[in-house]
C-alpha cells in the first residue's frame, strides 16, 4: 500500500507540521533531579525527529507547587531557571530536523494516586476533583501484558495500584494550578516552543473534573456539564491571555472512561464542541483511565478510530488519534478521515525508525506491547523495551545526534526575547 497521506502537510493553529506523525507524551523517567532535561531525553526525542517525525508532544511537565510535592519526577519541571536551559536545548534539538514542538502539562495523578513513595514531600495528601478512590480490577488489564508476564514469571506492575482516598481540592489550589500553567506556557513560548497540551486524559487530576463519576463537587468547578469544564476552561483563557492567538494550544482527553457512570463517548464530544468555540486549536485522543487500563492500553490496533472519527465529525479542529501501530492501517484512518494524525508513544518506543521505514515502505518493528515500559514507570525506572535494545542507551549511539551543526542563536531571535 502507498503511503501518501501519512506524509501530507498539515496546519494546526498557526503552524504547519510537516505530515501526520506525532509521538505523544511520554513519561520516560530519563530526566535528571528535579525534573532536569538530560542529555538522555535530549537524544531520545531529537533522534526521533531527525527519523521524520513531524510534531512531538513531550511531556509531562509540572510548573505548579501543588502538584509537584504530589507527584513522581518522571516528568519534566520547571520551578525555577534551572531548568530552562535544558528544556530550551531540546526545543532547539527537535527543531534542527524540522519537527515542531509541543508541551503536555502535569497536573498529578488526582483520585488515581497509589503511592507516595516517590512523591517529593510524602507527607502531603492526595488531591482531586472529589473525595473518590479507585482500585484495579483484573477485568481492567491488558491481556497481552499480563500474558507476557505470567510466561516471564513475574506480575504486571500496573496490576498492584490500589488507589489513595484523596481530599477535594480546595479552590485555592485549583487555582494555583490554573495560574502557574499560564506563566509556565508563557516561558515554554520564550524558549521556543511551538504549543502546549492540556491534561484531561487517562482519569487524571484534569480528567476527574470532567467525569460525572469523580466530579461531585457542589461549587464552581463541579455540577452538569458545563459548570464540571471549569478547570479546563479556566486553563485554556488564562493560558491563552497569557501567550496570545499566535502559539498553540491542545488538549488530550479520553474517549471515554468505559467504567458504570463515567463520562461518555456524547460527554466528550460536547467537551471537544465546546473548546472548539473558545478557540483551542487540536484535540489529541487517549482511551479509558486506570480501571479500564485495557482501553488506554489496548492490546489491538485502532481500537480509539471509531470513536475518534464520530467527534472529528463533530469538530473542524484537527484530531490526533493514537494506538495505530500498523502503518498500512495508519494511511488508511487518515486517508479515509477517521483521524488527522496519528499518535505514536509504544511504537516509536519500539522502533525509533518507524517514520522512515514507512516512508521506505518497509514495517517497522512491532511493539509487543509486553508492558515492560510501564513496569519501569511504576518503579520508577528508565524505562528499557523487550524488542529495542537501544531505548535507554540513545545518548551513547550516534544516530541520535541532532541532524545538523547548530546555528547560534541570539535572545532576540527567541520568541518574547528582547
Amino acid at each position: 500500500m502507498e503511503r501518501k497521506s501519512l506524509f501530507q502537510p498539515i496546519t494546526i493553529g498557526n503552524i504547519e507540521i510537516k505530515n501526520r506523525m506525532a509521538m505523544m507524551p511520554l513519561c520516560l523517567n530519563y530526566n535528571l533531579k528535579g525534573g532536569l532535561v538530560s542529555d538522555q531525553t535530549k537524544a531520545f526525542f531529537a533522534g526521533r525527529a531527525k527519523d521524520g517525525l513531524g510534531l512531538i508532544v513531550a511531556g509531562t511537565l509540572t510548573v505548579s507547587n501543588v502538584v509537584r510535592i504530589r507527584r513522581v519526577e518522571s516528568g519534566f519541571m520547571m520551578m525555577d531557571h534551572a531548568a530552562k536551559s535544558g528544556l530550551f536545548e531540546m526545543a532547539e534539538m527537535v527543531h534542527m530536523s524540522g519537527c515542531k514542538i509541543f508541551m503536555q502539562f502535569s497536573y498529578g495523578f488526582g483520585h488515581q494516586t497509589s503511592s507516595k513513595d516517590q512523591w517529593p514531600d510524602p507527607t502531603a495528601d492526595p488531591i482531586a476533583a472529589s473525595a473518590v478512590p479507585f482500585k484495579l480490577l483484573p477485568s481492567g488489564q491488558p491481556k497481552k501484558a499480563d500474558a507476557w508476564h505470567k510466561r516471564m514469571g513475574t506480575e504486571f506492575k500496573i496490576s498492584r495500584v490500589e488507589g489513595l482516598m484523596p481530599r477535594e481540592a480546595t479552590v485555592v489550589e485549583i487555582e494555583e494550578i490554573e495560574n502557574t500553567q499560564a506563566e509556565g506556557a508563557l516561558a515554554l513560548k520564550q524558549l521556543g516552543y511551538d504549543g502546549i497540551e492540556i491534561h484531561c486524559g487517562h482519569g487524571y487530576f484534569g480528567a476527574g473534573f470532567l467525569s460525572p463519576r469523580v466530579n461531585r463537587r457542589t461549587d464552581q468547578y463541579g455540577g452538569f456539564p458545563e459548570k464540571r469544564m471549569t478547570f479546563l476552561k479556566n486553563l485554556y483563557s488564562k493560558t491563552r491571555r497569557k501567550v496570545g492567538e499566535d502559539f498553540v494550544i491542545g488538549m488530550r482527553i479520553s474517549l471515554a472512561e468505559h467504567v458504570p457512570g463515567g463520562q461518555t463517548l456524547e460527554d466528550t464530544k460536547f467537551v471537544c464542541q465546546e473548546m472548539e468555540k473558545m478557540g483551542l486549536n487540536y484535540v489529541s485522543f487517549t482511551n479509558g483511565c486506570y480501571e479500564a487500563f485495557n482501553c488506554f492500553y489496548p492490546d489491538e490496533d485502532g481500537t480509539m478510530l471509531d470513536g475518534a472519527c464520530e467527534i472529528r465529525k463533530a469538530v473542524k479542529i484537527p484530531v490526533i488519534t493514537p494506538s495505530v501501530h500498523d502503518p498500512d492501517l495508519a494511511e488508511k484512518a487518515v486517508a479515509e478521515g477517521k483521524t488527522d494524525m496519528i499518535g505514536l508513544a509504544r511504537a516509536s518506543i519500539a522502533d525509533p525508525h518507524w517514520v522512515s521505514k514507512v516512508a521506505e515502505g518497509k514495517q517497522p518493528v512491532r511493539c509487543v506491547k509486553c508492558g515492560l515500559c510501564w513496569d519501569h514507570i511504576v518503579l520508577g525506572l528508565p524505562i528499557r523495551c523487550t524488542v529495542n535494545p537501544e531505548c535507554g542507551f540513545e545518548q551513547y549511539l550516534p544516530g541520535y545526534l541532532p541532524a545538523r551543526p547548530i546555528k547560534p542563536v541570539r535572545a532576540s531571535h527567541l520568541r518574547g526575547g528582547r
